[in-house]
């Protein structure tokens, strides 16, 4: 985000702290990059989706806050491509060849894992913060077990499908 900002006065406490800020930035951005690569993704489910709408989604999407370059999106699907999460497939739309892009059935299960895990790793801090968190419990449990997010509107779902643990009587809470 540093890196965007055009103007400053050189004495302002940004750039001078600025190796500092960039690298926090860029610890953080790491993983939520992947997680919200796959959140696209996964919007796009059985016809898939390629690189540029991707980037455009996740800019429309965040306001512009996150921006993924190409040189960093596409490591991160061959990444996820090697890791059986996605897969690809070539296809000529238009006139041009594109690459797009799919969840795994596994990969689906990784990707609400991590959705599960962030979303409880946000929840948890936000008092820090002093930010509000509004979670889905009407629709959504997380696995005590491992944070998977599981999909209450599926009453076929027994265990979790990450861990294995049973779910019915946590489905019955209130």
């Amino acid at each position: 985000m540093i890196k965007r900002v055009k103007e400053f006065r050189p004495s302002a406490l940004i750039i001078q702290k600025r190796s500092f800020l960039e690298n926090f930035e860029s610890e953080i951005l790491r993983g939520i990059s992947t997680l919200t690569v796959l959140a696209i993704i996964n919007e796009y489910s059985e016809e898939g989706t390629y690189g540029y709408q991707i980037l455009k989604n996740l800019e429309e999407k965040t306001g512009a806050m996150l921006i993924i370059e190409d040189g960093t999106l596409y490591p991160i699907l061959k990444k996820l491509q090697r890791e059986g999460i996605i897969t690809s497939e070539k296809k000529v739309v238009g006139g041009r060849q594109r690459t797009y892009y799919k969840l795994t059935i596994e990969g689906l299960k990784i990707y609400k894992h991590m959705e599960g895990f962030f979303t409880k790793l946000i929840e948890s801090i936000a008092p820090l913060l002093d930010i509000e968190v509004s979670i889905r419990r009407d629709r959504y449990l997380y696995c005590p077990n491992c944070t998977n997010r599981i999909d209450l509107r599926d009453p076929s779902i027994r265990f979790c499908e990450v861990c294995g643990l049973n779910i019915e009587d946590l489905k019955r809470r209130p």
